[in-house]
């Protein structure tokens, strides 16, 4: 027996000192209760603290335990794991009927595949470990132990091919030995196969652009044979041969060039002719940087929107590539080409959402730039608002300025027919979406806006008539009751619209029709055409459900709205609320008017004033945006404005580029200056002298390092930095932070999911104050797992488990699995619950002996109440006889008694008179009552009553 606490123990005699100081006897009829009582109470204080200090009770026990660990990784093979399987079938026919087994199987992570139980048989196995490309002994071993009883002696079984690729196995074998759990081992091997693998890959980190330089790729093979090697850059094949593998080691030159500027990989891939063992080992990459002069995409949003732009940077010394819109590269390692990009006069509604993502992750976590130039298509008219283009630039689409809000009146026109139950990929009906589209741009309305809801199927209805949206419950609720039913009459629906909003006085009046289509157009171009002309209403147009007829087009030209063909039905919502922003606010303002220059920045360098602008488009800047150029009064709008997001710099211009609102601008000598400026503000350095960047894979784990030194070598201490890391197979990002470990030293990490290259951006995070550009770019290389490659088998590690925890090799002799000359284990087993159960066993009867007071009498009632029940009828009828018997005979005595005492006062004399003569009681004629009656009257008799009462 143990105690866990023994110190606990000392509150045992001070304990029973004060119990037995309060419960000793005091008075002389309580003395055998009280003594009872104190007993009582001392074995409850003794058993509980007992409990509390931890009692237990050593057990001993000769049965063994025995865990097979089996290897199940790609290294092992098929034919391997097989003779394992068969290797503990053979070792269960030794196992005594009350050793324990239990299977677990392993490679980089480890399942268990049968607990340990006292069954003979091996049951298949149906849980295999999930990373099959790793074998991690410290793992296994560890799940291992917590599978082990304690209470048995214990031992492990590896069965493996002795290469292990992670984890710190001799750490795990020293926890088996500090639990006296012996490691023993059997070794397989995996059958000879042919090989080839691709060792290294050489080329050189720097490049100029379209420099020829060699590719040296190190192939290992383990026997003479052809193979095809493939080199792929950016996805693209660049060099394709069939070489001739010599036995051994060798390298081969590959020549190749390097192409246009850029972060590039390369991919070789050698595919054997012949047969080969992994395929695994078959591909590595590189990377290098391909250094040129700026390249700058220049994204032209209409005709003659580039026409002054474009040369101005070429004159600057840049490089431009120009595209459409739609052409806008939807991979991050395309747009990683290029230095920046410049948006001129560019509408969102003609770039997809997926690549302005796209464009978004190029800036966030590559570090590339973007300059958006305004112009009518632009900004909150370019439908810009709530897209990833408006979360990178340093302003905002909305006005947020009441005063400036003119008046609206908005009427929803909403086709309700049947085809509307239709459900959008989600699940959700078309009329639903609707439904939810109109409440949602009701918040972005004002108290003061009006708005109204028109539905129609053959006829039309007001849903909601046009009233102020300070009752925007009451409009929601009314909306709410939308059905989809019935035919389609569009014309219906915009006629009992037109009726009502020509009424209207305020100074802003939209119309957004939704449809599914399937109605005759009608006269529906010319009633929106005049209801703009002389009522200036502007009607927007939505489509869904892939419906499309030119006349929808021409009715959002004739209004001069919006229209939108929309084949995701998800999106009605977001369209109707940025429609609802559109038709609320004027955004472009046309006037003339001097830029006002409102902070020294590097792209005003060398200009102190800028010629006049004609107009801009408004916005809003963000809290954190440099707001370097501003309008006129009493506005001040932002006109030019910067600011840093993620790892890149993005700029802002809200007059245009073209001779429209820039005249004066595109004849100043300053235009090449003030652009190039722009843009090479946004482009930050690729390499950096300040930092230096490593990353070591530990484990499963790529840490990354990163030294930090000032210009003159001295560590750079408390930098707030993170890293990018992008994969160049599908640009997916993650952002690392990167903490301070040592004077100048920086750390952080993260799980690398697939094999390849990987792109990483090191840089402060955004609004870090200082006056180096502590920005990198660099790259790294995960390579196939070590599990693949051709390595000698690692006999020492088993030997030296084996030999710290008093294993051996198993592999000649399975009927020593189960042998036992194991020290037995002790094991400990708490009883504080079974003491404390004794002690609240015991409470009531001490409650019972301090409260309850028992006669003996009490206890004869009570025997006679528990046994009295088991006498039969014939000794009740003949005990109630006997005593019939004896109260007769009571009966008579009593009689004769009182018959002889009232005869002898009847011969005794009676007082006379002092002149009468004496007379006895008889002579006086009273005669003697002799019955029972005055027996009783007697006090003896009375009393004798009482007593026989008493005994019966």
């Amino acid at each position: 027996m143990t105690i866990t606490s023994p110190l606990l123990l000392l509150l045992l005699p001070v304990l029973l000192a004060i119990i037995g100081y309060w419960g000793m006897p005091r008075h002389r009829f309580r003395r055998v209760r009280d003594s009872v009582s104190l007993i009582l109470r001392s074995l409850i204080i003794t058993l509980l603290v007992l409990a509390l200090a931890g009692v237990q009770v050593v057990q001993s026990s000769e049965r063994l335990a025995v865990v097979f660990l089996v290897d199940f990784s790609d290294s092992m093979g098929t034919q391997a794991r097989l003779s394992a399987l068969q290797y503990i079938e053979t070792s269960l026919n030794h196992k005594a009927p009350d050793d324990l087994v239990g299977v677990i199987v392993f490679a980089g992570d480890a399942q268990i595949a049968r607990s340990v139980s006292s069954a003979r048989e091996l049951a298949p196995i149906n849980v295999v470990p999930v990373q099959t490309g790793h074998t991690d002994y410290e793992n296994a071993i560890r799940t291992a132990l917590g599978l082990l009883p304690s209470d048995t002696a214990r031992r492990i079984v590896i069965l493996t091919d002795g290469q292990p690729t992670t984890g710190d196995a001799l750490s795990a074998a020293q926890l088996a030995t500090a639990n006296n759990v012996e490691i023993s081992y059997v070794q397989f091997t995996r059958p000879p196969t042919p090989e080839v693998q691709v060792q290294r890959v050489d080329v050189p980190t720097v490049l100029n652009e379209n420099q020829e330089f060699n590719l040296v790729v190190t192939i290992a093979s383990e026997e003479t044979t052809q193979a095809e090697v493939i080199v792929s850059s950016g996805g693209e094949p660049v060099y394709q041969q069939i070489l001739e593998l010599q036995q051994g080691i060798s390298s081969y030159t590959l020549r190749l060039r390097s192409g246009t500027s850029g972060f590039r990989d390369f991919l070789v891939q050698v595919n054997p002719l012949g047969e080969d063992g992994f395929e695994e080992n078959n591909r590595l990459s590189a990377y290098s940087l391909v250094e040129a002069v700026p390249t700058v995409l220049v994204v032209d949003g209409g005709v003659e929107e580039t026409r002054y732009i474009v040369p101005a940077l070429v004159d600057a010394g840049l490089r431009v590539d120009v595209i459409t819109p739609n052409q806008l590269p939807a991979q991050v390692g395309a747009l990683a080409e290029y230095d920046s990009v410049v948006l001129v006069n560019v509408s969102a509604l003609n770039i997809p959402e997926q690549r302005l993502e796209t464009l978004a992750t190029y800036v966030s976590d590559l570090g590339g730039g973007v300059v958006a130039v305004g112009g009518p298509n632009s900004y909150g008219p370019g439908w810009y608002f709530q897209t990833p283009l408006e979360d990178i630039l340093p302003v905002e689409m909305q006005i947020k300025d009441q005063q400036r809000l003119p008046q609206l009146t908005i009427a929803y026109v909403i086709d309700r027919s049947g085809s509307m139950g239709s459900v959008s990929p989600s699940g959700i009906q078309y009329i639903d979406l609707a439904k939810e589209a109109i409440i949602r741009s009701l918040e972005y309305l004002q108290p003061t806006d009006r708005a109204g809801v028109v539905s129609f199927d053959n006829d039309a209805y007001w849903i909601a008539p046009l009233q102020d949206v300070q009752n925007r419950d009451t409009l929601q609720r009314l909306v709410a009751t939308l059905r989809a039913s019935g035919g389609t009459s569009i014309i219906t629906g915009m006629r009992l619209v037109s009726d009502e909003i020509v009424l209207e006085e305020s100074e802003r009046k939209h119309i957004i029709l939704l449809t599914d289509g399937g109605a005759d157009q009608g006269n529906m171009v010319e009633l929106v055409g005049r209801l703009n002309e002389e009522a200036g209403v502007t009607t927007s147009v939505i489509s869904i459900g892939g419906y499309e007829a030119p006349f929808l087009q021409e009715m959002a030209d004739a209004g001069q709205g919006y229209y939108h063909n929309v084949e995701d039905a998800d999106e009605i919502p977001r369209i109707f609320t940025v429609e609802a922003v559109l038709a609320t606010r004027t955004y472009i303002q046309e006037n003339s008017f001097a830029p006002v220059l409102t902070a020294v920045h590097p792209i005003m360098q060398g200009i102190d004033a800028t010629p006049q602008l004609y107009g801009y488009v408004t916005t809003t800047a963000k809290p954190t945006a440099q707001i370097i150029l501003r309008g006129p009064e009493p506005y001040s709008d932002p006109i030019l404005a910067a600011w840093q997001y993620g790892l890149g710099r993005t700029v802002a211009f809200m007059s245009d580029a073209t001779s429209r609102w820039g005249a004066d601008w595109v004849n100043w000598d300053g235009y090449p200056t003030f652009w190039s400026q722009a843009v090479r503000w946004t482009i930050t350095e690729r390499t950096n002298q300040n930092l230096e960047t490593q990353v070591i894979m530990d484990d499963n784990l790529a840490r990354i390092v990163v030294d930090a030194r000032d210009n003159a070598g001295l560590f750079l201490n408390g930098l707030d930095l993170q890293a990018s890391v992008v994969y160049s197979g599908d640009s997916s990002a993650q952002r690392v932070q990167l903490r301070q470990v040592a004077p100048g030293r920086y750390e952080g990490s993260f799980v690398p999911e697939n094999e390849g290259a990987y792109f990483l951006r090191v840089a402060p995070v955004e609004n870090t104050q200082t006056d180096l550009i502590l920005s990198q770019t660099t790259g790294w290389v995960m390579s196939y797992s070590a599990e693949y490659a051709i390595r000698e088998v690692d006999t020492d590690l088993l030997a030296s488990m084996a030999n710290l925890t008093n294993g051996r090799d198993l592999a000649a002799i399975p009927d020593a699995v189960f042998l036992h000359n194991i020290k037995t284990a002790d094991s400990k087993q708490p009883i504080w619950h079974w003491l404390v159960f004794a002690a609240m066993m015991l409470l009531p009867f001490d409650i019972a002996v301090r409260r309850l007071l028992l006669t003996q009498t009490d206890l004869v009632r009570f025997y006679r109440w528990v046994w009295g029940r088991r006498v039969d009828e014939t000794q009740a009828e003949r005990l109630s006889s006997l005593k019939q018997a004896r109260d007769r005979a009571r009966s008579a005595t009593k009689q004769n008694t009182v018959k002889e005492h009232l005869t002898d006062l009847m011969s005794r004399p009676v007082m006379p008179s002092r002149d009468a003569p004496h007379k006895s009681i008889g002579q006086l004629g009273i005669q003697p009552r002799l019955d029972d009656d005055v027996a009783h009257d007697n006090l003896g008799a009375k009393l004798l009553k009482k007593r026989r009462k008493r005994e019966d």
